[in-house]
């Protein structure tokens, strides 16, 4: 459906968009980037949706470390990154994909 690739490709166009934003020292686009990409996982599900989905918890730490003041220099931003990549890869190396998506499958 025609519709979902649309969907899809603007979350991921937004998510790229936010990270730049929010590196740039906007912050707040940490949390859209999250969800975007979130968003984008579930659309392409089927195929790298399960890869990407691990990716949703790097901006996501990044944002939970900004927004309450954790983050203070580069070293600190380099430790969430580090900490969003392993906490992304051992759930979708260990987490059954039903709970990684949970809020999506009641719409489903």
């Amino acid at each position: 459906m025609l519709i979902f690739t649309v969907i899809a490709y603007s979350s991921l166009i937004i998510a790229i968009v936010s990270v730049l934003f929010a590196i740039k020292g906007r912050y707040f686009f940490y949390w859209i980037s999250a969800i975007a990409i979130y968003v984008f996982s579930y659309i392409a599900g089927f195929s790298i949706g399960q890869l990407t989905v691990g990716l949703t918890f790097i901006p996501l730490t990044l944002a939970v470390g900004h927004s309450f003041g954790w983050i203070k220099n580069n070293i600190h931003s380099f430790m969430f990154l580090c900490l969003g990549m392993i906490v992304g890869g051992l759930l979708v190396l260990y987490i059954d994909n039903y709970w990684l998506f949970f809020p999506f499958w009641i719409f489903s």
